[in-house]
């Protein structure tokens, strides 16, 4: 009876294991209780994989997602040409500038840093959370705290990269709304993910909660990459940044200066908060 029973528990332990770990495998994200069933392992898929994931979306049922004007021919494998502020950007104007967002606003940082140094702003502090999703950045309070503390002019919004593989537009967009409460009537610049090849959902539930003309879309741009395939490399940050300041300047909701710097590696004066999903969930 004792063998039985220690049969029993061996097997049930298996099986926990095997639905955990085939869970890695899905690429949907899913709530119990509006909480996160966070995975035990992000497993790479290969190439083929990904291919018939792409193949089953084309048939799914996702909201069309319409371009915006002022972004949807933007692609470039060079920094483009900058265009000059019109009457509306004054400058003399001096933001206190905050940075948050997951691992792409931690390759962004130090680039931005130069745009900011370079045209009068100052770059105060950058949030880089590896590995969050829109479900860290609204429902922690960590980052209406650092908003209280830093007391930016402008902030600049760059997460997504996480989510590409979501396919919850409804829940990806509730979450969304839920971040931008936290900005509290701050000008902004959301900045939507890059991607490596797919975007389901995430771009579009994000442009569908911005402000008017304050959402920079990205999933057009082609960026040369770093060697994980997934974020861009520091040519391709420049590059992305060279587009975002072009919109910044000519079309976005709130403009601001943002010339291409006289040079690269001006000092990094600004607190870089660096946490890990992984680690702190933060909520």
């Amino acid at each position: 009876m004792k063998r039985f029973y220690l049969f029993w528990a061996a097997l049930c332990f298996i099986i926990a294991c095997s639905a955990l770990y085939l869970y890695s495998y899905i690429p949907n994200t899913y709530l119990l209780a509006d909480q996160e069933i966070k995975k035990l392992v992000e497993i790479e898929k290969p190439a083929e994989q990904v291919s018939e994931i792409i193949e089953v979306a084309k048939v799914d049922t996702i909201p069309t997602y319409v371009v915006p004007a002022d972004t949807a021919e933007m692609v470039y494998s060079a920094i483009p040409e900058p265009i000059l502020p019109d009457s509306s950007v004054d400058d003399s104007t001096q933001h206190r500038v905050l940075l948050i967002g997951d691992s792409e606003a931690g390759g962004m940082k130090n680039v931005l840093n130069d745009y900011c140094q370079s045209n009068g702003h100052k770059l105060v502090a950058t949030v880089e959370w590896a590995s969050a999703t829109s479900l860290n950045f609204a429902k922690s309070d960590t980052i209406s705290k650092i908003i209280k503390r830093y007391r930016p002019s402008f902030v600049f919004v760059l997460f997504g990269l996480n989510e590409v593989l979501a396919k919850d537009y409804v829940t990806r967009k509730t979450l969304a709304k839920g971040f931008h409460k936290r900005l509290s009537g701050i000008p902004y610049a959301w900045i939507g993910p890059t991607n490596w090849g797919y975007d389901y959902v995430v771009t579009d539930a994000f442009q569908a909660v911005a402000d008017s003309a304050a959402f920079f879309s990205s999933k057009h741009l082609v960026l040369p990459k770093a060697t994980d395939g997934r974020h861009p490399s520091l040519p391709g940050y420049r590059i992305w940044m060279g587009n975002v300041a072009n919109w910044l300047q000519e079309s976005s909701r709130w403009k601001i200066r943002m010339m291409p710097p006289t040079r690269f590696g001006y000092p990094k004066k600004y607190k870089a908060i660096v946490l890990n999903a992984a680690d702190y969930r933060g909520y």
